[in-house]
């Protein structure tokens, strides 16, 4: 049945995960944890952004596929399979393919013409010493890619409709996302390494599809039963207690930061040995707090963000923009930092201030109204129509 209905709530908190990737990002460079990991790693570092952004990571990009699930099973209730993966090609595909190149030339340049500011180069910078053949990786990207795959996949479920409305009408029930999604998503992530790390490899991780792939199918699960969010407002407290004991228990049991001889090992193998009671204990924990997290962004959000105005509009739209920008823009910004003898938290809040103004002043004055705003948003706006209005309010 199609729908007219616009929800957004999902916009607005889709927008929200998206920016959070910024302020996530911007964050690393002063984390303990990755000062062997992180391209712009500062030699001072502070805990709280240790528990920022693993808390942030926790829950960031899994709200962010629920939602692409949710508005996957909108397109093509609306407008059937076929037209859904081309929307799909348009949207996802063309821009991952069109601004990688791009992306991936300014990543290098801004590292090698950043390496000349701090007297001392981050840790990270020994592996491409090391390393001279690093495997090819989609960087932040990697959402855009397996977001692909996701689409591909579900496309091919959603031929046995009947089969697949049933597995989500079961996959979304308040019980079994309560209860039983933890376990579901517990095997991938134990294979991996945790905090789990990103999928960017160009070949499918089937980690990522046993994780994120079954929380797209939640989303997905959420848009034929849109009343279980409701449903669940009223566990909130529980959720609420229980998502904060478990990331405390995951606080406690994670593992030390890797050291850089780790790190290049990782990076030639592509896995790091994993396994026994602490690390099974550890992955249960991690993955109760992924999914009470998540549930908590999408209650909070059905309560608190289902509204639209221009200002909010504005932000979902150029959102998607500043997220496949914004890293080449913040190591510009960060790498000189690392040369000042200043707060570390003033570091932060200009890298972060400088890299939001930098991308969406480059969304509004050179992709909003231009044919990449329409590639990315499927909306071409008229800059020119804007005058008679701003005209008549004089």
């Amino acid at each position: 049945m199609k729908t007219r209905e616009r929800f957004h709530y999902m916009d607005n908190l889709r927008a929200i995960a998206l920016l959070l990737g910024i302020f996530y990002h911007a964050a690393l460079a002063y984390s303990p944890f990755m000062a062997n990991i992180w391209f712009t790693a500062d030699l001072k570092t502070h805990p709280i952004f240790d528990i920022t952004v693993h808390w942030l990571h926790l829950f960031r990009m899994p709200v962010f596929f629920i939602i692409a699930g949710f508005f996957a099973c909108l397109l093509i209730e609306n407008k059937g399979i076929k037209s859904f993966f081309t929307h799909r090609i348009k949207r996802v595909l063309l821009p991952f393919l069109i601004l990688f190149p791009l992306l991936a030339g300014l990543f290098v340049h801004a590292l090698k013409w950043g390496a000349q500011f701090p007297e001392t180069l981050p840790p990270v910078f020994s592996l491409f010493e090391q390393v001279k053949n690093l495997p090819p990786s989609t960087m932040h990207l990697w959402f855009l890619w397996n977001l692909f795959g996701f689409s591909i996949v579900l496309s091919l479920l959603m031929i046995f409709r009947r089969f697949m409305l049933t597995l989500l009408t079961i996959l979304t029930n308040k019980w079994v996302l309560l209860f039983v999604l933890p376990f579901l998503i517990a095997p991938a992530l134990y294979s991996q390494f945790a905090p789990f790390p990103a999928p960017d490899k160009f070949t499918p991780q089937l980690w990522s599809y046993g994780f994120y792939g079954i929380l797209f199918l939640v989303g997905a699960g959420l848009f034929i039963k849109k009343s279980v969010i409701k449903q669940l407002a009223p566990f909130t407290n529980y959720l609420l207690i229980t998502g904060i004991i478990s990331f405390a228990i995951f606080w406690y049991l994670m593992p030390p930061a890797l050291t850089i001889e780790q790190v290049i090992k990782f990076t030639k193998s592509g896995s790091i040995e994993v396994g026994g009671t602490q690390h099974f204990i550890l992955v249960l924990v991690q993955s109760i707090a992924v999914v009470y997290w998540s549930l908590l962004a999408l209650i909070f959000a059905s309560r608190y963000l289902e509204h639209a105005n221009k200002v909010t509009r504005y932000i979902s739209d150029a959102s998607y923009w500043v997220y496949l920008i914004h890293v080449p823009v913040l190591l510009y910004i960060q790498m000189p930092l690392l040369s000042l003898n200043i707060s570390i938290f003033l570091k932060f809040i200009i890298a972060l201030i400088v890299t939001l103004t930098i991308c969406f002043t480059s969304y509004h004055l050179l992709v909003r109204f231009s044919f990449i705003g329409k590639l990315l948003n499927g909306t071409k706006h008229n800059q020119t129509s804007l005058l008679p209005r701003f005209n008549a309010n004089k």
